[in-house]
C-alpha cells in the first residue's frame, strides 16, 4: 500500500499542475497586412496571462486580451478596444478596424 502512495502521489501532483495550466488555443503570433505593402505590415502577439503586443507599421503598443462571448477583446494601452472574431478553421483572427476595413491576421508558425 505504501509503495502505491509513492507512485500515485507524484502522478496526481503532475496531473494537477497540467490541469491548472490555462493556455489558450489563441496564444501565439499573428501576422497580416493592410494592403499597403511593407509599410502596412501588422503583427499581433497574444501571450499567456492575457498580455500581448500590437504592432501596426512598426509602432508597438502593449495590450491586454481576453476571450469574451466567442470573440477576442484587445484592450490596447492607448485606450482603444478592438474586438476580433476568431476563425479556428483557418487559424486566423479577423478585425474590423475603423478607417482601414477588415484585417485578417493569420497565426504564424514558430
Amino acid at each position: 500500500m505504501r509503495q502505491a502512495h509513492r507512485v500515485l502521489a507524484p502522478l496526481l501532483i503532475g496531473l494537477l499542475i497540467y490541469a491548472c495550466e490555462s493556455k489558450s488555443a489563441w496564444e501565439g503570433r499573428y501576422v497580416g497586412s493592410t494592403g499597403q505593402g511593407a509599410a502596412g505590415a501588422v503583427e499581433l502577439t497574444l501571450q499567456a496571462g492575457g498580455k500581448g503586443q500590437w504592432t501596426p507599421e512598426q509602432e508597438s503598443t502593449s495590450l491586454r486580451w481576453e476571450e469574451r462571448g466567442g470573440a477576442i477583446w484587445l484592450h490596447l494601452k492607448t485606450g482603444a478596444v478592438l474586438v476580433a472574431q476568431p476563425n479556428p478553421a483557418e487559424k486566423s483572427i479577423v478585425l474590423d478596424i475603423p478607417g482601414i476595413g477588415t484585417l485578417t491576421l493569420r497565426k504564424a508558425t514558430q
